[in-house]
Protein backbone atom coordinates (compact mmCIF):
# COMPACT_ATOMS: atom_id res chain seq x y z
CA UNK A 1 0.00 0.00 0.00
CA UNK A 2 1.44 3.37 -1.00
CA UNK A 3 0.21 5.48 1.86
CA UNK A 4 0.83 5.00 5.55
CA UNK A 5 -0.19 7.07 8.56
CA UNK A 6 3.28 8.64 8.60
CA UNK A 7 2.67 10.81 5.50
CA UNK A 8 1.46 13.74 7.64
CA UNK A 9 4.61 13.45 9.73
CA UNK A 10 6.66 13.62 6.54
CA UNK A 11 4.94 16.84 5.52
CA UNK A 12 5.44 18.31 8.98
CA UNK A 13 9.13 17.39 8.88
CA UNK A 14 9.51 18.97 5.46
CA UNK A 15 7.87 22.19 6.66
CA UNK A 16 10.24 22.36 9.62
CA UNK A 17 13.23 21.61 7.43
CA UNK A 18 12.36 24.37 4.96
CA UNK A 19 12.21 26.85 7.83
CA UNK A 20 15.91 26.18 8.36
CA UNK A 21 16.55 27.60 4.86
CA UNK A 22 18.71 24.72 3.57
CA UNK A 23 20.82 25.06 0.46
CA UNK A 24 19.79 23.21 -2.69
CA UNK A 25 22.06 20.22 -2.02
CA UNK A 26 20.68 19.79 1.47
CA UNK A 27 17.12 20.08 0.19
CA UNK A 28 17.59 17.37 -2.44
CA UNK A 29 19.18 15.03 0.07
CA UNK A 30 16.38 15.59 2.56
CA UNK A 31 13.72 14.93 -0.07
CA UNK A 32 15.47 11.78 -1.28
CA UNK A 33 15.55 10.38 2.23
CA UNK A 34 12.16 11.53 3.48
CA UNK A 35 9.68 12.22 0.68
CA UNK A 36 8.47 8.67 0.04
CA UNK A 37 5.82 7.85 2.66
CA UNK A 38 6.68 4.14 2.56
CA UNK A 39 10.21 4.86 3.73
CA UNK A 40 12.27 3.88 0.69
CA UNK A 41 14.99 6.13 -0.62
CA UNK A 42 14.08 8.15 -3.69
CA UNK A 43 16.10 9.78 -6.45
CA UNK A 44 15.45 13.48 -6.84
CA UNK A 45 15.91 15.68 -9.88
CA UNK A 46 15.18 19.42 -9.84
CA UNK A 47 14.70 21.32 -13.08
CA UNK A 48 14.46 25.07 -13.66
CA UNK A 49 12.32 26.50 -16.47
CA UNK A 50 14.31 29.33 -18.06
CA UNK A 51 13.08 32.20 -20.22
CA UNK A 52 13.91 30.31 -23.42
CA UNK A 53 11.33 27.62 -22.50
CA UNK A 54 14.00 25.05 -21.68
CA UNK A 55 14.15 23.12 -18.41
CA UNK A 56 17.70 22.89 -17.08
CA UNK A 57 19.08 20.96 -14.16
CA UNK A 58 19.26 22.90 -10.93
CA UNK A 59 20.28 19.98 -8.75
CA UNK A 60 19.91 16.24 -8.27
CA UNK A 61 20.50 13.58 -5.66
CA UNK A 62 20.81 9.82 -5.96
CA UNK A 63 21.81 9.54 -9.61
CA UNK A 64 25.01 7.82 -10.66
CA UNK A 65 27.97 10.00 -11.55
CA UNK A 66 27.99 8.81 -15.16
CA UNK A 67 24.37 9.77 -15.83
CA UNK A 68 25.39 13.38 -16.64
CA UNK A 69 22.27 14.52 -14.86
CA UNK A 70 23.62 18.02 -14.27
CA UNK A 71 23.95 18.66 -18.01
CA UNK A 72 20.38 17.68 -18.94
CA UNK A 73 18.36 20.24 -20.90
CA UNK A 74 14.72 19.59 -21.84
CA UNK A 75 12.75 21.90 -24.15
CA UNK A 76 9.27 22.52 -22.79
CA UNK A 77 7.75 21.40 -26.10
CA UNK A 78 8.94 17.81 -25.67
CA UNK A 79 6.51 15.13 -24.53
CA UNK A 80 7.82 14.20 -21.10
CA UNK A 81 6.30 13.77 -17.63
CA UNK A 82 8.32 16.76 -16.45
CA UNK A 83 7.26 19.03 -19.30
CA UNK A 84 3.63 17.92 -19.05
CA UNK A 85 3.62 18.77 -15.36
CA UNK A 86 5.14 22.19 -16.06
CA UNK A 87 2.79 23.02 -18.93
CA UNK A 88 -0.34 21.97 -17.09
CA UNK A 89 0.80 23.00 -13.61
CA UNK A 90 -0.38 19.64 -12.30
CA UNK A 91 1.24 16.87 -10.29
CA UNK A 92 1.91 13.68 -12.24
CA UNK A 93 2.19 10.32 -10.47
CA UNK A 94 2.70 7.24 -12.62
CA UNK A 95 4.01 3.72 -12.23
CA UNK A 96 6.90 2.65 -14.43
CA UNK A 97 4.79 0.74 -16.97
CA UNK A 98 2.50 3.75 -17.33
CA UNK A 99 5.42 6.09 -17.94
CA UNK A 100 6.78 3.86 -20.69
CA UNK A 101 3.28 3.45 -22.15
CA UNK A 102 2.30 7.13 -22.22
CA UNK A 103 5.76 8.45 -23.15
CA UNK A 104 7.04 5.97 -25.71
CA UNK A 105 10.11 8.02 -26.63
CA UNK A 106 11.01 8.81 -23.06
CA UNK A 107 14.30 7.59 -21.62
CA UNK A 108 14.37 8.28 -17.90
CA UNK A 109 17.48 9.59 -16.23
CA UNK A 110 19.78 6.77 -15.19
CA UNK A 111 17.45 4.01 -16.52
CA UNK A 112 19.61 1.31 -14.89
CA UNK A 113 18.52 2.44 -11.45
CA UNK A 114 15.68 0.50 -9.80
CA UNK A 115 12.47 2.52 -9.74
CA UNK A 116 8.84 1.46 -9.74
CA UNK A 117 7.07 4.80 -10.05
CA UNK A 118 7.65 8.48 -10.60
CA UNK A 119 6.12 11.64 -9.21
CA UNK A 120 6.56 15.03 -10.85
CA UNK A 121 5.76 18.19 -8.91
CA UNK A 122 5.73 21.63 -10.55
CA UNK A 123 5.96 24.64 -8.25
CA UNK A 124 4.80 28.21 -8.65
CA UNK A 125 8.38 29.43 -9.02
CA UNK A 126 9.27 27.80 -12.39
CA UNK A 127 10.84 24.78 -10.76
CA UNK A 128 9.88 21.15 -11.14
CA UNK A 129 10.78 18.27 -8.84
CA UNK A 130 11.00 14.74 -10.25
CA UNK A 131 11.04 11.79 -7.87
CA UNK A 132 11.97 8.23 -8.79
CA UNK A 133 10.35 5.97 -6.20
CA UNK A 134 11.06 2.33 -5.43
CA UNK A 135 7.43 1.64 -4.48
CA UNK A 136 4.41 1.13 -6.70
CA UNK A 137 1.69 3.77 -6.52
CA UNK A 138 -1.54 1.87 -5.88
CA UNK A 139 -3.80 4.67 -4.66
CA UNK A 140 -3.39 7.36 -7.29
CA UNK A 141 -5.85 9.81 -5.76
CA UNK A 142 -4.12 9.81 -2.41
CA UNK A 143 -0.73 9.97 -4.08
CA UNK A 144 -1.69 13.06 -6.06
CA UNK A 145 -3.00 14.77 -2.92
CA UNK A 146 0.16 13.93 -1.02
CA UNK A 147 2.52 15.20 -3.69
CA UNK A 148 0.40 18.32 -4.14
CA UNK A 149 0.96 19.00 -0.45
CA UNK A 150 4.69 18.42 -0.91
CA UNK A 151 4.61 20.81 -3.86
CA UNK A 152 2.76 23.46 -1.88
CA UNK A 153 5.51 23.39 0.73
CA UNK A 154 8.27 23.42 -1.86
CA UNK A 155 6.62 26.45 -3.45
CA UNK A 156 7.86 28.47 -0.48
CA UNK A 157 11.47 27.47 -1.12
CA UNK A 158 13.53 30.30 -2.61
CA UNK A 159 16.24 28.85 -4.85
CA UNK A 160 17.75 32.28 -5.53
CA UNK A 161 18.06 33.00 -1.84
CA UNK A 162 19.50 29.54 -1.19
CA UNK A 163 22.01 30.01 -4.00
CA UNK A 164 23.08 33.37 -2.57
CA UNK A 165 23.45 31.86 0.90
CA UNK A 166 25.62 29.08 -0.48
CA UNK A 167 27.84 31.55 -2.34
CA UNK A 168 28.19 33.73 0.75
CA UNK A 169 28.92 30.66 2.87
CA UNK A 170 31.67 29.55 0.49
CA UNK A 171 33.16 33.05 0.41
CA UNK A 172 33.11 33.25 4.20
CA UNK A 173 34.79 29.84 4.44
CA UNK A 174 37.51 30.96 2.05
CA UNK A 175 38.01 34.22 3.95
CA UNK A 176 38.26 32.31 7.21
CA UNK A 177 40.80 29.92 5.74
CA UNK A 178 42.81 32.84 4.41
CA UNK A 179 42.78 34.44 7.83
CA UNK A 180 43.82 31.21 9.52
CA UNK A 181 46.64 30.75 7.03
CA UNK A 182 47.95 34.24 7.76
CA UNK A 183 47.70 34.02 11.53
CA UNK A 184 50.90 33.30 13.43
CA UNK A 185 51.41 32.50 17.09
CA UNK A 186 52.02 35.68 19.04
CA UNK A 187 49.93 38.03 16.88
CA UNK A 188 47.85 40.26 19.16
CA UNK A 189 44.17 39.56 19.64
CA UNK A 190 41.66 42.11 18.44
CA UNK A 191 39.39 43.81 20.95
CA UNK A 192 36.53 41.50 20.01
CA UNK A 193 38.76 38.45 20.30
CA UNK A 194 39.85 39.61 23.76
CA UNK A 195 36.21 39.80 24.84
CA UNK A 196 35.49 36.37 23.42
CA UNK A 197 38.58 34.95 25.14
CA UNK A 198 37.48 36.34 28.51
CA UNK A 199 34.02 34.82 28.11
CA UNK A 200 35.46 31.44 27.08
CA UNK A 201 37.54 31.52 30.25
CA UNK A 202 34.25 31.98 32.11
CA UNK A 203 33.02 28.74 30.50
CA UNK A 204 30.49 30.46 28.25
CA UNK A 205 29.41 28.55 25.12
CA UNK A 206 29.66 30.00 21.63
CA UNK A 207 25.89 30.49 21.57
CA UNK A 208 25.93 32.32 24.90
CA UNK A 209 28.84 34.50 23.78
CA UNK A 210 27.05 35.37 20.56
CA UNK A 211 23.94 36.45 22.48
CA UNK A 212 25.97 38.51 24.93
CA UNK A 213 27.98 40.31 22.24
CA UNK A 214 25.27 40.52 19.60
CA UNK A 215 26.94 38.28 17.01
CA UNK A 216 25.94 35.04 15.32
CA UNK A 217 27.16 31.76 16.78
CA UNK A 218 28.95 30.94 13.50
CA UNK A 219 30.95 34.19 13.69
CA UNK A 220 31.95 33.42 17.29
CA UNK A 221 33.02 29.95 16.18
CA UNK A 222 35.19 31.46 13.43
CA UNK A 223 36.75 33.90 15.86
CA UNK A 224 37.60 31.12 18.32
CA UNK A 225 39.57 29.35 15.58
CA UNK A 226 41.62 32.52 15.06
CA UNK A 227 42.07 32.97 18.80
CA UNK A 228 43.39 29.44 19.26
CA UNK A 229 45.77 29.92 16.35
CA UNK A 230 47.09 33.21 17.73
CA UNK A 231 47.54 31.80 21.21
CA UNK A 232 49.13 28.61 19.89
CA UNK A 233 46.71 26.33 21.73
CA UNK A 234 44.54 23.41 20.67
CA UNK A 235 41.16 24.61 21.83
CA UNK A 236 38.72 25.71 24.50
CA UNK A 237 39.82 23.22 27.16
CA UNK A 238 43.44 24.32 26.97
CA UNK A 239 42.40 27.98 27.15
CA UNK A 240 40.35 27.36 30.31
CA UNK A 241 43.16 25.28 31.81
CA UNK A 242 45.61 28.11 31.14
CA UNK A 243 43.22 30.50 32.88
CA UNK A 244 43.13 28.26 35.95
CA UNK A 245 46.91 27.95 36.04
CA UNK A 246 47.33 31.73 35.77
CA UNK A 247 45.32 32.35 38.92
CA UNK A 248 47.37 32.91 42.08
Amino acid sequence: MFFQDTHSETLFSLANFLQQKPNSNELCEFLAINVCPTGELARVYVGRLDNDAVIRTENAFGYSLDSNVMSITTPLELDRPMTDAMRNKQVIALNRDEVLQFYSNYEPLDPRSPWSSTAVIPTTSNYVFVFRLQCTIEQKGYAILYFRAVGALLGFYDFDEARTRQINHDKAARRLQDRVNLVKKGHPLTERQELITDLIKKSKTNGQIGQMLGYSESLIRQETIIIYQKLGIEGRRELIQNKDSDQP
